[in-house]
């Protein structure tokens, strides 16, 4: 007779299984390389996805909020995650996780999100009147939009690559 798991023992198993797939893939990226070169950096933006300063724009743009989470809003998990991996303070808190089951309904959301959808939320008033980081006065909204859409496109790719192979997310803002 086999003992259902709790919800602890499920998210620690899962843990486990993305540590040892991250750590595998980020193994198989230092075994096969014997200096750091631009293949080197390549296979390791395989592993991990940097968003530059945009993640406070995007965070506002997908949900509204300037400030973290906003119950009922799966995108409010986008940037800042879910709960907390541990105390550490890595710049502004703690990396955070973002389940699988979450990461596939954070995927689903942002099929939603083409340039149209975030164009139409994009205002440059709004993002300067809630201060939005890094958004500055005087800056060109055009230029701006194309900036924090890029990331954006790199952000949802990761999420839906990251569902597609029933994987967790961990971020951090630092």
């Amino acid at each position: 007779m086999s003992e259902k798991k709790g919800f602890f023992s499920k998210l620690k198993s899962g843990l486990s299984k993305t540590r040892t797939s991250f750590s595998s893939g980020i193994n198989s990226i230092f075994s096969g390389f014997s200096e750091i070169d631009d293949e080197f950096y390549e296979e390791l933006e395989e592993q991990l996805l940097d968003i530059d300063k945009t993640w406070h724009a995007i965070h506002f743009i997908v949900t509204g909020n300037p400030d973290e989470c906003e119950d009922g809003n799966i995108l409010s998990h986008l940037i800042f995650g879910s709960a907390p991996v541990n105390d550490d303070d890595l710049g502004y808190g703690p990396a955070m996780l973002v389940e699988k089951g979450t990461v596939a309904q954070i995927a689903n959301a942002l099929n939603e999100w083409g340039k149209e959808a975030f164009h139409e939320k994009f205002n440059m008033e709004s993002l300067i009147e809630n201060e939005i980081y890094p958004v500055m006065e005087g800056e060109d909204a055009e230029e701006f939009f194309t900036y924090v859409w890029e990331y954006f496109v790199f952000l949802k790719e990761f999420y839906q690559e990251a569902a597609k192979e029933g994987q967790h997310v961990l971020t951090f803002i630092a």
